[in-house]
């Protein structure tokens, strides 16, 4: 579990380790500001080609394999930023370390649905769930206090060695979970079979479905929330922080309860109760910015709102990971490829949104939150099948 974590793990804390330091990376390349960004969207677009191009190999090539190397070529292109001399080479360098970290995410959740079946393997995600969901929270914080004895270069030696952790818990902790006799015919025309078939699959695709819209709308929040706090409540970056550092304690609690709860209730239910909870506290905001569309209301009204939110995607992501696994179990690796690389294209996507309906109030976060939630339990309610989920199983 400790080398599945750090697999999972290090890629979410990697996208924003180094983000205070974007102007110093600047000034140091002698570069612009649009390409010191293109360093950050370069990651973000390598991990989603990482896991949807690395997944569905790992079905047929079996997964120690691809890790092994993943995680050195995670570690050698960290290198390879502490030293990168200009901008183009580190956009390049940050483009292959995202494939690699890609790879880690897709092929760590493949191998916890080969290792672990039914609420065992719902309560490993959970497990895994609840420190990656901190790692976006963390990450800046360690990045400053590695920027107040460092520049942005020591941020990505200190990238380096947790690469080289990783690669040394992968190698020492994880053996292959796919035996030769399960795995799949080779070549692209099947992959992209596989993945036709389970995108035709009913129940995986309600799951994916679920996934991609929940993550929609978690994403409008994050890209969205900022703006709205500072221009509408005039908050400073430092009380920002602490609200979201707040909410995603929660979600970060939510994933170590549904850990406990999973065995006993499923993860169906615990699903129900997540997107439940966000779509009602999205609708709940929506009101509260409809009612009143001059005066914002008291800032402990939406901070809370949005808490109940971000912690009912910690009950929801990782219920819809299990099932999804679950419904994929046969080709697991394109499974975690799908889920893994569509949820990040669909936050990505959304993640403006907010900055093109306009932030001068809490009415256009609200409303496309609410428009994602809403549609996340109305697949739910139409197309999922609640009698069909998986009970306790004992380890193969």
């Amino acid at each position: 579990m400790v080398a599945l974590v750090l697999l999972t793990g290090v890629g979410p804390f990697a996208t924003d380790a180094y983000l205070a330091a974007l102007p110093e990376l600047r000034r140091s390349l002698d570069t612009s500001a649009t390409v010191a960004q293109l360093t950050l969207t370069a990651f973000i677009i390598g991990m989603a080609a990482g896991q949807l191009l690395l997944g569905p190999v790992s079905d047929v090539r079996g997964r120690r394999g691809i890790v092994l190397v993943s995680t050195l070529s995670f570690t050698l292109l960290s290198l390879l930023c502490v030293v990168a001399s200009s901008g183009g080479v580190l956009v390049l360098a940050r483009l292959g370390q995202g494939i690699a970290a890609g790879t880690g995410v897709a092929l760590g959740r493949a191998m916890v649905t080969d290792a672990w079946q039914g609420t065992q393997a719902a309560a490993r995600f959970g497990s895994i769930a609840s420190v990656t969901f901190l790692g976006p929270v963390l990450a800046p914080a360690v990045g400053g206090v590695i920027l107040d004895h460092g520049d942005w270069r020591t941020v990505f030696l200190a990238l380096t060695g947790l690469g080289a952790a990783m690669a040394v818990a992968a190698l020492v902790g994880l053996p292959e979970t796919l035996p030769a006799h399960r795995r799949q015919a080779g070549g692209p025309r099947e992959a992209v079979g596989r993945m036709a078939g389970l995108l035709r699959d009913r129940g995986f695709l309600t799951h994916l479905t679920v996934l991609c819209l929940a993550i929609a709308g978690f994403f409008t929040y994050i890209g969205g929330s900022s703006f709205v706090f500072q221009t509408v409540y005039r908050m400073d970056e430092a009380r920002y922080t602490l609200i979201f550092a707040t909410n995603a304690a929660g979600m970060a609690g939510a994933g170590l309860l549904f850990r406990v709860l999973v065995t006993r209730l499923g993860a169906g239910p615990l699903r129900a109760a997540g997107v439940g909870a966000s779509t009602v506290a999205t609708l709940a905001l929506l009101v509260v910015a409809l009612v009143d569309r001059q005066t914002a209301p008291p800032l402990a009204v939406p901070w809370a709102l949005l808490a109940v939110v971000v912690t009912g995607m910690g009950l929801t992501l990782p219920a819809t990971t299990a099932l999804a696994q679950e419904a994929g179990r046969h080709s697991a690796g394109t499974a975690a490829a799908l889920q893994g690389g569509l949820g990040f294209l669909a936050g990505a996507l959304v993640t403006p949104l907010t900055g093109l309906l306009g932030y001068a109030s809490l009415l256009p976060l609200a409303a496309a939150m609410a428009v994602f939630f809403v549609a996340a339990s109305g697949v739910l309610l139409v197309l999922a099948r609640p009698r069909r989920g998986f009970s306790v199983t004992s380890q193969p």
